[in-house]
């Protein structure tokens, strides 16, 4: 009776022990790949501080777009690099008192980030960090004569997300921003989804 109970366990492991070590060296496997991939995403950010002072309607608030290009040694870790639009604030106000006169006033301040960033991921949960430089841009019209200017500016960003994968090849991310350019002092809170496609894998 000992013997045939032996024998049992002895066929049990033959058959059972190989799968968590095959579900284990694909674990690794998948995550040895190297991937590049894009995301595309838009969401709606908010400047977090405002030293407005002309009356009139003032927004600290709008449209942001994004745009990484990311590669990395499976799903773990990446790096890569983020730009887009990131809309600051406008200003529209009628009949402005001047020295020179009344006049309306229409401007609006944006930037395009160009960041190195790098990322993590874990259980869906992921975290990017970066660095790099913004293209500060202003347009304003007074006295009808627009007057544009834009500089770079030194900044870094960092975000947290959640993602959804779809198929091997698309996934879906939500995620809550955090863009800030130290030499102006302007900082961007946004909320973003975001569509990821992998591009390559070998």
């Amino acid at each position: 009776m000992l013997n045939k109970y032996l024998l049992c366990v002895i066929i049990l492991n033959l058959f059972v022990l190989p799968l968590p070590i095959q579900a284990q060296e694909n674990i690794q496997k998948d995550s040895s790949r190297f991937r590049i991939g894009v995301e595309l995403g838009g969401g709606y950010g908010f400047k977090l501080k405002t030293n407005n002072i002309i009356e009139g309607n003032y927004t600290r608030s709008g449209v942001n777009l994004s745009m990484r290009l990311k590669w990395g040694s499976g799903n773990i870790f990446g790096a890569g690099l983020e730009t887009g639009w990131i809309s600051i604030s406008s200003l529209s106000s009628e009949n402005v008192s001047t020295i020179l006169g009344k006049t309306n006033i229409e401007a609006s301040l944006g930037a395009i980030p160009l960041l190195f960033i790098v990322g993590a991921q874990y259980a869906g949960f992921r975290i990017h960090g970066g660095a790099g430089y913004y293209n500060v841009i202003s347009k304003s019209t007074v006295f009808e004569s627009t007057i544009e200017s834009n500089e770079w500016d030194y900044g870094y960003t960092l975000s947290l997300g959640y993602i959804y994968p779809i198929n091997k090849q698309l996934k879906f991310s939500t995620e809550v921003r955090w863009n800030n350019i130290s030499e102006v002092q302007i900082s961007i809170l946004s909320f973003q989804a975001s569509v990821l496609v992998k591009l390559w894998e070998w």
